[in-house]
């Protein structure tokens, strides 16, 4: 039986154990339980005395990892194969407030723990060579590559517009992306960058990012699972995303596969966020799925939205992810969730958005009025947002394809009679 200690700062969460099956399994400890600040890992874990079986713990822990050439490369690099030896080498700045270690006694480090810096110039070198960066970083042995999706990217700390690694599990406070060179979509970068931006010039609630320009461009986003206080030390807060929240592993996550649909996300929120704060959550909801569809991302499935606990209480975390995938004609074509039925935007009309309407049982028309305001502010911010980044990077060659494909989009939509 091999055992892993999951741990909230110092204290003992629970234990993960895999046995000579391979089967998973978790138990919350007596110590968690009793605890007056305790919070569930996720909502399919619920706070009770009770070992959790294998499908149940996997949702939560196999949904930790990197997905696709991301783990595969640190899989072949670094001679370890399958969640359990990834957790127990990478456990130590999961996303959110968990700290996974084959320490038992294991204590949380002070919060200003001693930073090394990254070798920048092996990142670059290694994106000339079209290999894997995070290899580079583990390397170095620190720790710290639990994050999950099947982009290249890696957790650090972000200071003076220089990397570093904390030592011995002290929290991360960024993350950093690469492009995404080996499958040749150079502009993935700047591509993220202005769809980032152009949601917050348009209302949602977007972490701080940034292009780190060097040699090549890399993608910096602020993580939103970590707070920093007024004596400027970084503290980490508790997410799930919804595949964590309703018990599906990663490779479930496209409806189009089994995975959660917009009427299970939608029942996610309206089970367990506060009245007060309900409808605002639900609004976020359709227009994360609006702004999604408009701007041609593919990818928006439900690994790609969180829960954040903050004073005891369940809300939607940041966006993030946030990219135009329908640029790249060799990315999956459909949209991540079906709307009244249907994954082909040039199918989604306004027949589609009713039938989306009878199935969250929510007014006739509110599904389709969201989209309808969230195209409008898009075509008021664009040229904006446009102006802003060739100010700040230069002229970005994506761009105009991206709102040439935004501008093609609305008209089919507008065909269907999804917009007015």
């Amino acid at each position: 039986m091999n055992q892993l200690y999951v741990f909230f700062e110092s204290k003992k969460v629970g234990v993960l154990k895999r046995n000579t099956d391979l089967v998973f399994s978790f138990q919350y400890t007596d110590e968690w339980l009793s605890f007056d600040k305790k919070f569930p890992l996720s909502l399919s874990l619920k706070l009770e005395k009770k070992i959790y079986g294998n499908k149940d713990t996997l949702a939560f822990f196999e949904n930790l990892l990197p997905e696709g050439d991301a783990k595969n490369s640190i899989e072949k690099s670094q001679n370890i194969k399958g969640a359990f030896e990834f957790l127990a080498e990478y456990g130590l700045d999961c996303a959110g407030a968990v700290i996974i270690s084959t320490n038992e006694k294991f204590r949380a480090p002070p919060a200003n723990a001693e930073l090394v810096q990254i070798d920048e110039n092996k990142i670059y070198q290694a994106l000339d060579e079209k290999k894997s960066v995070v290899e580079v970083i583990a390397d170095e042995k620190p720790g710290y590559l639990s994050i999950a999706g099947a982009q290249d990217k890696f957790p650090a700390v972000y200071k003076d517009k220089k990397f570093y690694l904390p030592r011995n599990g002290a929290a991360t406070t960024h993350i950093i992306k690469m492009p995404i060179y080996r499958s040749n979509i150079k502009d993935s970068v700047y591509n993220e960058i202005f769809c980032m931006s152009l949601a917050k010039k348009i209302g949602f609630n977007i972490p701080d990012c940034f292009v780190h320009n060097g040699k090549h461009p890399l993608y910096v986003v602020a993580r939103f699972d970590r707070y920093t206080d007024e004596n400027g030390l970084t503290f980490r807060l508790h997410q799930q995303d919804f595949c964590q929240a309703q018990g599906v592993t990663s490779e479930f996550k496209y409806e189009e596969k089994g995975g959660p649909s917009i009427k299970n996300n939608y029942d996610l929120i309206v089970e367990n966020i506060t009245a007060r704060n309900r409808i605002q959550s639900i609004n976020t909801l359709l227009d994360w799925m609006s702004f999604n569809l408009l701007i041609g991302n593919n990818d928006s499935h439900s690994k790609n939205i969180s829960l954040l606990i903050k004073n005891d209480r369940y809300e939607i975390a940041p966006m993030y992810d946030l990219i135009c995938t329908a640029v790249y004609p060799k990315l999956h074509k459909n949209f991540a969730f079906k709307i009244g039925g249907r994954n082909d935007y040039a199918r989604i009309g306004k027949k589609e958005f009713s039938l989306l309407d009878a199935q969250l049982d929510i007014k006739s028309g509110t599904s389709q009025e969201r989209f309808q305001i969230v195209h409008e502010l898009i075509l008021t911010s664009k040229g904006h947002v446009i102006d802003a980044m060739t100010e700040r990077y230069g002229k970005i060659k994506i761009l105009p394809r991206i709102i040439d494909l935004i501008d093609d989009r609305a008209k089919g939509f507008k065909f269907q009679k999804a917009l007015m």
